[in-house]
């Protein structure tokens, strides 16, 4: 009878535990802001193996659900986080690319012909090994409640990479089964060949739809496999807004109302191209946020939100991501970390400590005001320090690749510093900066478009490269402004395969030859509409403005449209051009 009434006791201590466990479970990204780390410094500290201590760690810190980054196709290792975590009364999503190296032949092929390891979205090979995959994950799930999704990544971290993944592919495969449905033979044509064909000969829409259409058919047949086994289990996806394929199938596919699809936006891992001071880099990835979230309401299904940090990127100190956090689940349904950068040793402390301040914050509903307060600790780009070597012009270049910093360098006349700060302080010590997708959306009256437009009056020179005009008002209309390209146009704003054409000369060219054409070592590019005080010295073969240039005040200013080394360093004429702008700024 005693022990009866013991095994009735712990059998309803354990429906008690369960029905408070599946609450939990329920208001997640709803009631209760989704707070995910997807660890990366715990586990480095224990070879790459994380501890009953660390799960302890992380949910002490306030988070509701841990990610290892390694150890996820090792389904013993899956089913003891999801019991640690559970033990540690938080939730568990493994971590897997959706990505992989073709074993097969059929690969993805880009647009413009390039051909990478990865296996191709149209591969049965990728689809049947992450199927696969993701239904023991909700196999177990059901078994271990605590393990309630995956976390697929979709950036593209492979050699020859165009882009995450996945765009359209022009492989063999999908061009075989086009062929095939709209009846008609395709010509032998190379990979280099086929987007441009598909394009002259009015084929490329329909091509899209019907690679769209296979991806669609494939994430349905995923998501009704999971629905058989765990209807609650969730995908997360990254890098939302994403790509075509999350945005024209994943996202469409993958969510439902018991489990709806979470979008993991990156946009927001630190401050804006990593330089914008604080408060106005938490309003500027507040709006980010805000907008992107735009294209997930748009698709009409159910989802959830979280913006994404990562402590390894420029600016993104302890107490900024701290606040981030806060400012994330403020305006979405949480936040996400990639984390990544820290010592555990040494600098992870103080990042978890700001990490469960914001925790704190957000359980308490108060994340909305603390995310804005004044800053406690000293703002680096506030610091931002400038040594002068030389007394060569003074030439600030803010790029996510080293090659074009590395040219201007090496032709000796210029003294090349990366931009560190963004403060009129700072940028006082240039003779000329370069920003080259620098791709913030600033607002004319926002204080560093301001900041940019007093520098250039006051006598400094500034080239805006790529895409950084289109994605930042210009600060200087007089001059130029985005242009809206007609022909040959990928992702909207750029122009691709054609070459480009001086058409007035000007010192900036460097004597650059009226009508020399010239081929660029990027495949794409911006174009521009000139303003009042704007003259083009080069357009496309379409006729479109790609450089134009003006005087400001005292100083000058540069619409630049190619992206300058982005695999290579410039060389013949386009090397002659871009220094010659270079030389023109500077006061050369």
């Amino acid at each position: 009878m005693r022990l009866t009434r013991l095994l009735c006791a712990l059998l309803a201590a354990l429906v008690i535990c369960c029905a408070a466990h599946s609450a939990d479970r329920a208001a997640l990204g709803k009631t209760e802001k989704l707070r995910i780390l997807v660890d990366k410094v715990l586990m480095a500290s224990n070879k790459w193996v994380m501890t009953e201590d660390h799960v302890a760690e992380i949910a002490e810190a306030g988070f509701n659900v841990v990610s290892p980054r390694l150890g996820n196709d090792n389904m013993d290792e899956v089913r003891r986080i999801a019991d640690l975590a559970a033990d540690n009364g938080i939730f568990h999503m493994t971590w897997m690319r959706g990505t992989m190296i073709a074993k097969g032949e059929c690969r993805m092929v880009w647009s413009d012909g390039t051909e990478q390891e990865l296996a191709s979205p149209n591969s049965d090979e990728l689809w049947d090994w992450m199927t696969s995959l993701i239904l023991d994950y909700a196999r177990i799930s059901v078994e271990h409640p605590a393990l309630i999704g995956v976390f697929l990544d979709y950036e593209n971290y492979s050699p020859e990479s165009r882009g995450n993944c996945y765009d359209l592919s022009f492989d063999d495969k999908i061009m075989g089964e086009f062929a095939e449905a709209i009846g008609q033979q395709l010509p032998e044509l190379s990979f280099a060949e086929r987007s441009r064909w598909l394009r002259e000969n009015h084929l490329l829409d329909a091509f899209g739809d019907f690679q769209i259409n296979g991806w669609r058919e494939r994430c349905r047949a995923l998501r009704e496999a999971v629905d058989a086994i765990n209807p609650t289990f969730q995908f997360c996806v990254y890098p939302a807004p994403g790509t075509l394929l999350m945005t024209e199938a994943a996202f469409l596919e993958w969510g439902t109302e018991a489990a709806p699809v979470i979008w993991a936006d990156p946009s927001i891992y630190g401050r804006p191209a990593g330089l914008v001071p604080h408060k106005e880099a938490l309003e500027t990835n507040r709006d980010i946020l805000l907008s992107n979230m735009k294209v997930a309401r748009s698709k009409g299904v159910p989802f959830m939100y979280a913006g994404g940090l990562d402590p390894v990127v420029r600016g993104a100190d302890p107490e900024f991501s701290g606040r981030n956090a806060a400012m994330s689940a403020c305006v979405t349904d949480g936040y996400w970390i990639f984390y990544e950068g820290p010592t555990y040793e040494t600098t992870h402390p103080e990042y978890f400590r700001w990490f469960s301040r914001a925790n704190r914050q957000i359980v308490k509903g108060t994340e909305c005001r603390w995310a804005f307060r004044q800053r406690e600790t000293v703002d680096p780009g506030d610091a931002a320090a400038f040594e002068k070597q030389t007394d060569k012009p003074q030439v600030g270049v803010f790029d996510n690749r080293t090659l074009m910093r590395e040219m201007i360098a090496a032709d000796g006349r210029f003294e090349v510093h990366e931009l560190m700060g963004l403060s009129p302080e700072y940028l006082a010590n240039f003779d000329a900066i370069i920003l080259q997708n620098y791709n913030v959306a600033q607002t004319f009256d926002s204080p560093f478009v301001q900041t940019l437009r007093q520098y250039v009056e006051n006598g400094g020179g500034v080239m805006l490269a790529h895409d950084t005009a289109w994605f930042m008002d210009s600060p200087f209309p007089e001059v130029a402004e985005r242009g809206i390209p007609k022909h040959n146009v990928e992702a909207e704003r750029h122009v691709v395969d054609t070459q480009l054409k001086a058409v007035l000369e000007h010192p900036a060219l460097a004597g650059l030859a009226v009508g020399t054409q010239f081929d660029t070592e990027f495949r794409d590019h911006m174009i521009f509409k000139p303003g009042a005080g704007g003259v083009t010295v080069i357009n496309n073969l379409f006729g479109d403005p790609v450089y134009v240039l003006g005087e400001v005040g005292q100083g000058r200013a540069a619409f630049v449209g190619p992206y300058h080394g982005y695999r290579a360093q410039l060389s013949g004429q386009e090397k002659q051009a871009f220094m010659g702008v270079v030389s023109w700024l500077a006061g050369e």
